[in-house]
Formats: structure tokens, sequence, C-alpha cells
């Protein structure tokens, strides 16, 4: 088996379910204000996909103030009026998106097994900052990764009420390296930096990802050994379709989306490895220390 020093894994729907949180979040939120607003559906809908593009991400669906349409009567509704649950609409809506972010099964325990060995764990994400290090810190794993590195965030809704003090969200054990705000994949550059940042030879490196036309694409350009998790590639389903309906994707980055699919329409992505249970990683590779040849910034 291959000697592996350094796993960079990407972390929405390949190390948590991502999808699974946002959509039994928004869902209900969304159903919620439609009900106390009157507001039509597609006319909600096209609120929420502006104030997702305004704040460049779809995890801000909590900005309620910002939507349009939205009376004084319905802002006091979503943050006062009590359900059957007890809690109110904004406040069911966190409460949601807590209870519903899950680790993949096998996770935790392969990562802390490779992690025992020595091995260097980093994460790659699109995910704002903030969101990453929300993720992080409400599953309990600081530490368990040794850096991720995330785009700065874009900034964030001023009239939203603050729950918790400020810092309550860094990372302690972590390292959160930032990356250009909106930074995209497949960007094979970053893999490459995250190779030269560690001082790691490209052939004792592995990526993880779920899906084939950004991880897997962006990981065979950096020339990385690749591993896809089959599980975290689901979009034929309801909440993708839903999503898809509130993306804060621009139309051009849409385009472009298309554009990319389109030039390697008649190339197979072919990943070096596929797994549908995380544990199987540790069949494949042989997980060994890294060791510290210089302290990074």
């Amino acid at each position: 088996m291959k000697n592996i020093k350094l796993l960079i894994t990407d972390l929405d729907d390949t190390i948590w379910d991502w999808l699974s949180m946002w959509y039994n979040s928004f869902l209900p939120y969304f159903t919620d204000i439609k009900e106390i607003s009157g507001i039509e559906e597609d006319a909600l809908i096209e609120s929420f996909k502006k104030l997702h593009q305004k704040y460049h991400s779809s995890e801000v669906s909590f900005a309620y103030n910002d939507l349009v349409g939205l009376k004084k009567e319905d802002k006091k509704n979503i943050e006062q009026k009590k359900s059957k649950n007890g809690r109110s609409i904004i406040h069911n809506y966190y409460y949601n998106k807590k209870h519903n972010l899950n680790l993949y099964p096998n996770v935790l325990s392969t990562l802390l097994k490779i992690k025992s060995k020595g091995t260097l764990i980093v994460g790659f994400t699109e995910s704002n900052s903030f969101f990453t290090q929300y993720r992080i810190k409400t599953l309990d794993i600081d530490g368990l990764f040794d850096s991720i590195y995330t785009p700065a965030d874009v900034g964030m809704p001023k009239k939203v009420k603050r729950y918790y003090e400020k810092g309550y969200w860094d990372l302690k054990d972590t390292k959160i390296r930032i990356l250009p705000k909106r930074t995209k994949k497949p960007n094979p550059e970053i893999l490459l930096k995250i190779a030269k940042d560690y001082m790691v030879p490209l052939n004792e490196i592995v990526y993880i990802g779920d899906k084939l036309d950004r991880d897997i694409y962006m990981a065979k350009s950096a020339n990385i050994t690749n591993v896809h998790v089959t599980y975290g590639d689901n979009i034929n389903n309801e909440a993708y379709s839903l999503l898809k309906r509130v993306t804060h994707w621009t139309k051009s980055e849409v385009e472009r989306e298309i554009q990319f699919n389109k030039n390697i329409n008649n190339k197979t992505i072919k990943p070096d490895y596929s797994i549908e249970d995380f544990k199987d990683l540790l069949n494949l590779f042989n997980f060994i220390p890294w060791k510290i040849i210089r302290k990074l910034k």
C-alpha cells in the first residue's frame, strides 16, 4: 500500500452531511415564513435566492430582515411567535440546523486512527470560514484537523441578532488558513499550496471528496492520489432540487459551471479509488507520521 503523510479532505458532504443539515433546517423555516406572510411560494423562493446571492452563501437564510416582501409584523412574528414546540420560527431554524448536523458513519473513528499514526489531516472547503468553524465547534471536533483551508467571509448581515459573544466560534486547536473570498473548486493550485506549505511530496498525499467534477477532477489535475466517497454525491433528491431553486450562485457562476461540464463532457473522470464507507481508507493506504520540518507562520 502507498505510504501517506498528508490526508487532504473536502468537508461538506464528505465528512459531514451538509445537504441534510441545510434541507432539514431551511424547509420548515421557509414553510413557516410562507404561512405567516402569505407570500406565494415562487416569490418567496426568489426572495431567498436574492438574499443568498447578496451574501454569496446559501447559509444566510437567518437574515430575514433582508427578505423582500416581508412586512414589519411578519418579521416580528418570525422572532417572537411561538410554535407548538415552544420555539420561535428563527429559534427553530437554528435548533434544526444544530441538531441535523452529523458526521457520516465511521468518519470520526477513522480520522482518529489516522491521526494517531502521526499523519497530517487537512481540510479544504468552499464554505466560508465562519460556517466552517461553526460546524467544527458544533460537532466538537476542534483539533481533529491540523488545519482547514477556507475562504474568507464575505460579510455578515448587520441586522442579525447575536446570540453568542464575539469569538465564541473561533477554534483553538485547528488552524484556520484563510483563502481569498469566494474561492471555488476545482482549484488544483490550492492543493499544490497545501503540499508546499507542509513540504510533503505529491506522491505521499491523498485527497478525498464527494464530487467527481470538482473534487476528483481537481486532485487529478494536481497529480494527487484521489478517493471518491460515493455516499456524498447525491444530487437526485428533493433536498438538492430545493437548494438549486434558492442557490447563492449567480447566473454567471451557473453558466461557468455549465461551460466547465461541457468542456469535460467527453472526458471520463475516473477516481483512483471509490469507497462507500469512510473506514475503507484504512484498507487502501499505509498512513505514516509527518515529521515537522519547519513551523508554519
